[in-house]
């Protein structure tokens, strides 16, 4: 007795979709394996440093195309570019903050200091980008830390003068993104 013609139909489907669906459990695969990096390294940051956001450090560093193929020392350059953007952000709002201030009010006095911090934390940032790749993660770490007081000194420059700080959202981004970023340095450190 030979099977019905709807078994032998549903069995040839099966077959013509076996390597196509080998292919997407590979990709399927491949993208468990990039989250799994990823939420492992940002659990393991999260669980040494209370400071550490879980939830922005999965989030952000899935954004970012390169890292399904990233290590852990791809991530913690990945890392340090979304605090280098995030810099650039916050002294580009601050420039524009600025030019509506009247020239010598406290506003724009603050405004003139966050700008300086901002730039030397750039320079800081780019260092610690050079180290970072260079593997120096000891001097990654240093140049860093400097980095995340940043958001932290211009609040406070505002605070000092009885002013409201500007663009406190971003500002406690960049902080969270920078304590990410010195975590997973922080991680390079313990392994070599």
């Amino acid at each position: 007795m030979s099977p019905p013609p709807c078994y032998l139909f549903l069995l040839s489907v099966a077959l013509l979709l076996l390597p196509s669906s080998a292919q997407s459990s590979s990709t399927i695969i491949q993208l468990c394996s990039a989250n799994d990096i990823i939420a492992e390294t940002c659990q393991r940051c999260s669980s040494t440093n209370p400071n550490v956001d879980n939830t922005l450090c999965i989030s952000s560093l899935s954004a970012d195309p390169s890292a399904r193929d990233a290590d852990l020392h791809g991530l913690a350059m990945i890392s340090a570019k979304l605090v280098r953007a995030g810099v650039a952000g916050m002294d580009t709002g601050m420039s524009e903050l600025r030019g509506k201030e009247a020239a010598g009010s406290p506003r724009r006095s603050c405004l003139d200091a966050c700008m300086g911090v901002f730039h030397d934390a750039m320079v800081d940032l780019d260092d610690a980008i050079a180290a970072i790749d260079d593997r120096r993660y000891d001097d990654a770490k240093t140049k860093m830390s400097a980095t995340t007081d940043a958001p932290v000194t211009c609040s406070d420059e505002f605070k000092e003068q009885g002013l409201p700080p500007p663009m406190e959202a971003q500002s406690r981004r960049l902080f969270q993104q920078a304590v990410i970023s010195l975590a997973i340095i922080s991680l390079l450190r313990i392994r070599d």
